[in-house]
C-alpha cells in the first residue's frame, strides 16, 4: 500500500513543496506509525524528498514528478519519477460529474493508497465527456427515504460531495469561497492556499457542505489541484442514487466571483526553489 505525492515543476521550482513533504511524513504515521519508529519514517521522507529537489531542482522545464514510498519488508523504499510533460497537458477549464456510486476509498485522507479505485472512478468520468469525478462525501449516505426512481423523498437528507477523484473542489457564492466541510477527505494544499489568497485580499471564507443546490447556484465553481491549479468547472449532477448521467453541464451563473486566472497566478507567486528540500 504506496504513499504517493506529486505536484508541479516549473524550471526547479515548486508550489509549498514543503507543505508537500510535510503532508506525507503525516501520512506515513498514520500509515505505518504502529509497525516503523517515528524517527525511521522522518527520515525516510526527508530523502524523498531530497531525492526530488536532486533530480529537479536545477532541471530546466515542465515535469509532474510521482514521489512514491511505501513499505517493504519492514523497511521504507522510495522513487522519483521525473516525468516531464508538455506545456499542453495543463488545463484552465474543466467539466465535473457526479460519480453514482459510493465511495469506497479505504484511506481517503491519504493519497496512494486507493489510486487503483480513484483511476476507475476517473476513466468512468472521462467516457462521459467529463474531466473528472464529484465523489458523494461519506457522511451523506442515501437515505431509505429515498424514492425508487431515484429522485429525493422530501424527508431525506440532502446529499453532498467531498471532492473529486483528483481534486479539490471550492466555490464562490456572492463573493464568499466556500470549501468542502467535509473531514474525511484529503487535505489539499492547493485549496488551503487558495485559501489563504482569498483572505489576504479581503474575501470571507467558509466550509460548508457542497450541497447540490450551493453547485448549481454558485457564481463559480472551481476544481483545484496539484497539477493544473485553479481550473474553472462545470458541473453535472445526477439525482442519485439514480445510475443515470445529466445531459447537460450547468454553468457558473453569477459574476459574484474573482477570476481564476488570478489566483492561478498568486499561487505560482509563492513558488519556491525545489533545491530548499535539501536545505
Amino acid at each position: 500500500m504506496p504513499l504517493v505525492d506529486s505536484f508541479l515543476v516549473r524550471d526547479g521550482r515548486a508550489v509549498a513543496p514543503s507543505a508537500h513533504r510535510e503532508r506525507m511524513r503525516e501520512s506515513a504515521h498514520e500509515l505505518w506509525g504502529a509497525e516503523i519508529a517515528g524517527p525511521s519514517i522522518d527520515d525516510a521522507v526527508a530523502a524523498l524528498y531530497e531525492q526530488a529537489a536532486h533530480t529537479l531542482g536545477g532541471a530546466p522545464g515542465l515535469f509532474f514528478p510521482k514521489l512514491t514510498l511505501e513499505q517493504r519488508g519492514g523497511e521504507l523504499r522510495s522513487d522519483v519519477n521525473a516525468r516531464p510533460i508538455a506545456e499542453s497537458r495543463l488545463e484552465t477549464t474543466a467539466h465535473l460529474i457526479a460519480y453514482p456510486g459510493r465511495d469506497e476509498r479505504t484511506r481517503p485522507r491519504l493519497k496512494g493508497p486507493d489510486f487503483a479505485w480513484q483511476e476507475r472512478v476517473r476513466a468512468w468520468a472521462l467516457e462521459r465527456g467529463a474531466s473528472d469525478a464529484l465523489l458523494r462525501a461519506r457522511s451523506a449516505g442515501v437515505s431509505s427515504a429515498g424514492k425508487s426512481d431515484g429522485t429525493s423523498h422530501p424527508l431525506a437528507p440532502q446529499l453532498h460531495y467531498s471532492e473529486t477523484a483528483y481534486g479539490s473542489v471550492a466555490l464562490w457564492s456572492n463573493g464568499v469561497l466556500v470549501t468542502s466541510s467535509e473531514t474525511d477527505r484529503l487535505s489539499s494544499i492547493t485549496e488551503r492556499l487558495i485559501v489563504e489568497i482569498a483572505r489576504e485580499r479581503g474575501h470571507e471564507t467558509l466550509a460548508a457542505p457542497l450541497t447540490k443546490k450551493r453547485l448549481l447556484e454558485a457564481d463559480a465553481v472551481w476544481l483545484l489541484s496539484s497539477l493544473h491549479g485553479v481550473r474553472e468547472a462545470t458541473v453535472g449532477l445526477t439525482d442519485l442514487p439514480a445510475p443515470h448521467i445529466a445531459d447537460t453541464y450547468a454553468p457558473p451563473r453569477g459574476t459574484f466571483a474573482p477570476a481564476a486566472r488570478d489566483f492561478q497566478d498568486a499561487l505560482w507567486e509563492r513558488a519556491e526553489p525545489l533545491r530548499e528540500l535539501c536545505a
